[in-house]
């Protein structure tokens, strides 16, 4: 039983991967930050039921909560990713902002 739920996992994990717009949870963590992490949190979609035929009801439940961990974790990590961005490339000007300024004040 353990070969089973070991082979359930990894197809929950590779369909997970193909399922997820990697792109929308950047974006989403780009757009709305701190917002946009909790909603790829909160938000989990279900696995396509299609995946479910002629299975047992053991292999739904094990499947989809195999599913939506790996969901939640890829969409986590997208949208941190996408809110790091904002903060580093503000961080970066403002580097960028007082260096210009200090700079030139040491010529005057």
């Amino acid at each position: 039983m353990d070969a089973n739920r070991h082979q359930m996992q990894i197809d929950a994990d590779r369909d997970a991967q193909i399922d997820v717009n990697k792109i929308v949870w950047l974006a989403v963590g780009f757009a709305l930050n701190v917002i946009g992490i909790l909603i790829a949190y909160i938000y989990q979609p279900p696995p396509p039921a299609s995946r479910f035929f002629e299975k047992s009801d053991e292999y739904t439940i094990f499947y989809t909560d195999a599913y939506t961990a790996k969901v939640r974790g890829i969409q986590l990590t997208y949208a941190i990713i996408g809110c790091i961005i904002p903060t580093g490339l503000a961080i970066v000007t403002w580097i960028g902002i007082a260096t210009f300024f200090t700079s030139s004040f040491l010529f005057f």
